[in-house]
């Protein structure tokens, strides 16, 4: 989902003991297949899956029966459920809000029910194993969810739609409206005759009643979480493409067929990618659906993405909005968070994939740029007005913010830098391949993290994920010719109590090439240490790549702060240095090749008199 935007002559090097300061730059599980459930799309069920609570029952399977009258905003259906017992019931519960529930039959046999403040509470009287069915009748004028969000089923003059996320499904039909028991949906939806009705699923079949209404069937092959249940409805045209054998079904405006021709172009090469990148694509369809919206740009429901109809410009602007939702197909969708918690594994990953695609379109270093501007300085410039954030457990007002898309995405960037690229893209395609078509949490993110890297990795979801805060980093250089060694002390502070442990990368910058070094920095100011010519280093550069998210990073370096000559002499004072027990001097004239050291024993002054200085004659 996408939410709607808002040169001194004199040089100085200090030196730590005997290293001398480099000058830089900054820079609960399924049970066997039920019965009656077409086995074609039931083979997900032997999958593991579990849940936050012991409901003591898994929705196996929803098949949604609406008639839809536009004019009144009226609708009127039922909702048949087939459920699997994991213990004795005597009862079961459904969502479902502002609508009259009419009648309930369990296994086709009318019961007593009660509807109140929201749930619809169904007598049982079922044994561990069994499966039986349940059968909700309702009708009535649906509400929109009365909070932040304000979604659910949504009439306008040319259109009908459905947004659920987080919490709205309830608000037009009912279900065990939570994200951790998916199921698979079938709809079949009876509405005015000259729209069309994009939903869930592959359409089966369009029944024309005669009336001036017809019946629009889907089917679903996968399983899904309540949210993403959607029908979109309207005069469409349809847009038809494919990648390989998949079909990618759209629906726009006649008035927006030209140019939805361009804005998805890209659509089926997004798709191979993806595949490559993340593992095949996980669904039976691909698609989209336009409408007039604004709570969000646009909406990730499973095999049929809605778009806010400014996406659909002509112009390819939004290339990355639709990269984006494509993306949640299998983050958020196919791997569904557990509960709202960890809602950072569908949008973090989403966000992040937009990142993927702009290096695969435009190269690295446009991602690179990407990244700093459109993740790290994006969540940076938020969180300075909404204060410091955690990514997990965000409050419900918070589920879809910087928090759980940009800083996300940028802690996915840092676990990218820590484990290695390679380990980086295993990580993704096996955190896909053990989860496919089931719940996580980030515990399961992690552990798959460690099981790929052999790290571990507490620390840094510790810091990222569980805490709140940006660091910053200090960092200074210290070389040595004999022997060839180079140290860096690095110190991360940070605003919050977190206590920050990075890994920064350095560019070392010579007169004939460049070399990349990877430091640690923590509280205490960590030291890392290599063996390093740095005869020819003429600039370090901190991250320039913005691989690290960031409040500030400075390179410490000599500075001097008074350089005054007279007659065969030069005073020269300078400021204190970070980590130096002492200095050392070194001077060379204008056209010379080698320092000369003044000073034999480290100075723990901050001054010095030069005396050996010729009259006329320009110093280094």
């Amino acid at each position: 989902m996408k939410m709607n935007p808002f040169v001194f002559c004199l040089l100085l090097l200090a030196g730590l003991s005997h290293l001398s300061a480099q000058p830089a730059e900054r820079y609960v599980s399924r049970k066997d297949t039920p019965i009656g459930i077409d086995q074609a799309r039931s083979g997900w069920l032997n999958n593991p899956a579990r849940a936050d609570s012991a409901t003591g029952f898994d929705i196996q399977k929803y098949e949604i029966f609406l008639n839809i009258n536009h004019t009144n905003h009226y609708i009127q259906g039922n909702v048949l459920a087939t459920v699997l017992a994991e213990e004795n019931l005597s009862s079961i519960q459904y969502n479902l809000e502002a609508l009259t529930v009419t009648q309930v039959l369990v296994d086709g046999t009318p019961v007593a029910f009660t509807h109140q403040n929201g749930l619809i509470n169904i007598p049982l009287n079922v044994s561990l194993g069994q499966i039986f069915t349940t059968n909700v009748h309702y009708q009535g004028n649906p509400q929109l969810s009365p909070n932040v969000y304000s979604v659910g089923m949504i009439f306008s003059t040319n259109s009908l739609f459905t947004i659920s996320d987080p919490d709205a499904g309830r608000y037009w039909w009912p279900s065990y409206d939570h994200p951790w028991d998916k199921a698979i949906v079938d709809l079949s939806i009876r509405l005015r005759s000259d729209w069309k009705v994009a939903a869930n699923g592959l359409r089966e079949s369009i029944t024309d009643h005669g009336d001036g209404s017809s019946t629009t069937v889907w089917r679903g092959y996968n399983p899904m979480t309540t949210y993403l249940v959607c029908i979109t409805c309207g005069p469409y045209v349809e847009v038809n493409q494919s990648a390989g054998d998949l079909p990618i079904q759209s629906f726009v405006y006649q008035n927006q067929y030209n140019n939805a021709l361009i804005d998805l172009a890209y659509v089926p090469q997004m798709i191979n990618f993806y595949s490559q990148v993340f593992g095949d694509y996980p669904f039976e369809k691909y698609g989209h659906a336009v409408v007039s919206m604004s709570t969000y740009s646009a909406m990730e429901h499973q095999t049929m993405t809605t778009l806010g109809n400014f996406i659909i410009n002509g112009q390819g602007t939004y290339e990355l909005i639709i990269a984006h939702e494509l993306a949640h197909q299998w983050f958020g969708n196919c791997l569904s968070f557990l509960t709202f918690k960890d809602v950072w594994l569908s949008e973090g990953f989403a966000t992040y994939s937009e990142h993927l695609w702009t290096d695969k379109r435009q190269g690295w270093q446009a991602a690179c740029d990407y990244v700093n501007s459109s993740f790290h300085q994006y969540y940076l410039t938020w969180e300075n007005s909404a204060g410091a954030q955690t990514i997990y457990n965000p409050t419900f007002n918070n589920y879809f913010s910087p928090a759980t898309y940009e800083k996300a995405a940028s802690v996915l960037h840092m676990l990218r830098l820590k484990v290695g690229n390679d380990h980086f893209f295993e990580i993704l395609q096996t955190w896909f391949s053990t989860y496919h078509n089931q719940n996580v949490d980030t515990a399961d993110f992690q552990a798959v993290c460690e099981q790929v890297s052999g790290l571990d990795l507490d620390q840094f979801f510790q810091q990222w994920i569980f805490s709140p805060g940006v660091p910053s980093v200090e960092l200074s250089v210290y070389t040595k010719s004999a022997p060839a060694q180079l140290k860096v002390i690095a110190r991360t502070t940070s605003p919050t109590s977190t206590q920050f442990h990075l890994d920064i990368p350095l560019k070392m910058n010579h007169s004939t090439h460049s070399d990349s070094l990877l430091v640690q920095a923590n509280p205490s100011g960590a030291i890392t240490l290599f063996e390093y010519d740095s005869s020819t280093l003429s600039s370090v550069q901190v991250d320039p790549n913005s691989w690290v998210l960031l409040r500030g990073k400075t390179l410490i370096e000599p500075v001097l702060s008074e350089c005054l000559p007279s007659s065969g002499a030069v005073l020269l004072s300078w400021d204190s240095f970070a980590n130096a027990s002492g200095y050392r001097l070194y001077r060379k004239t204008a056209t010379g090749e080698d320092w000369v050291l003044l000073n034999p024993e480290p100075l723990t002054d901050l001054t010095y008199t030069d005396t050996s200085v010729q009259n006329g004659t320009l110093y280094h």
